[in-house]
């Protein structure tokens, strides 16, 4: 599930707005009787405070209606010492350490926010997503393999063109292509080795616009300790748009293609 900052839920309240319109995807996507995310009770304040105070009817209206499509989590004490923590670890002020703080701690997949300097994609307790990133009406086809690579490209550019290469050089093979969970920024592409068995997991290795996960625990236990390696949830990954990340994906992928 995604969780969302202040921002990008006023941008998804103005018609035609850009970023927004990516945002009110997210919620149009989601089904009607569920939430379409979570976040922090701060949210409230922070997106109403502004409109009701300039009487702005229509757009209290539209925010009203998003927010009540989210599931609005309290600040208890467990949540304040992990934004404390995050606080102190990224330097962000008290508001926006909390709502990261509950995005983590509810297991949210993606944080979205559009505020780029507080919330870099370094960060590691989850993944930011800013809306720009997120899929939009003209993404490409996505059910073929060649779809797939058009898609990746057109998200990260260089750097994937750059690991498909070493992959095939490698002897990987692409699998089908999926959209897990059916959200835009969670395609990606399988990728499997012929001469090894890695029927104890759906494919070696995966690789979407910015980043390649390690899936089987063999392979993680080889390359976790290797430079740009870090972990996230059941993968050992590492971000291939960092300067040296595609050096860093590829001599892992190297590493686990010589162990039986």
């Amino acid at each position: 599930m995604d969780a969302f900052d202040a921002d990008v839920l006023i941008y998804a309240a103005v018609p035609g707005h850009p970023l927004g319109e990516q945002v009110a995807a997210l919620f149009r996507s989601a089904a009607p009787a569920t939430a379409a995310g979570l976040g922090s009770v701060l949210l409230l304040p922070e997106v109403l405070g502004r409109p009701l105070r300039d009487g702005a009817v229509d757009e209290v209206r539209i925010l009203a209606a998003l927010l009540a499509r989210l599931d609005l989590r309290p600040v208890d004490r467990a949540t304040a010492e992990l934004a404390t923590a995050l606080s102190s670890r990224y330097r962000l002020k008290a508001a926006d350490a909390t709502h990261l703080a509950t995005a983590v701690g509810m297991g949210a997949e993606r944080f979205i926010t559009n505020n780029k300097r507080d919330f870099p994609t370094t960060i590691t307790e989850i993944q930011v997503t800013y809306p720009a990133d997120l899929a939009g009406p003209a993404d490409g086809d996505i059910s073929t393999v060649k779809g797939m690579f058009d898609e990746l490209v057109r998200r990260g550019g260089d750097p994937v063109r750059e690991v498909e290469a070493a992959l095939r050089a490698m002897g990987y093979v692409p699998a089908v292509p999926e959209r897990q969970g059916d959200k835009p920024r969670e395609v990606y592409l399988g990728w499997a080795d012929p001469a090894r068995d890695y029927t104890s997991g759906k494919y070696t290795l995966s690789l979407d616009s910015r980043t390649i996960w390690f899936s089987r625990l063999a392979d993680q236990q080889e390359v976790r300790d290797m430079p740009g390696a870090y972990t996230t949830g059941n993968y050992v990954a590492f971000r291939i748009y960092e300067p040296g990340g595609v050096a860093h994906a590829t001599a892992a992928a190297r590493k686990v293609k010589r162990q039986p």
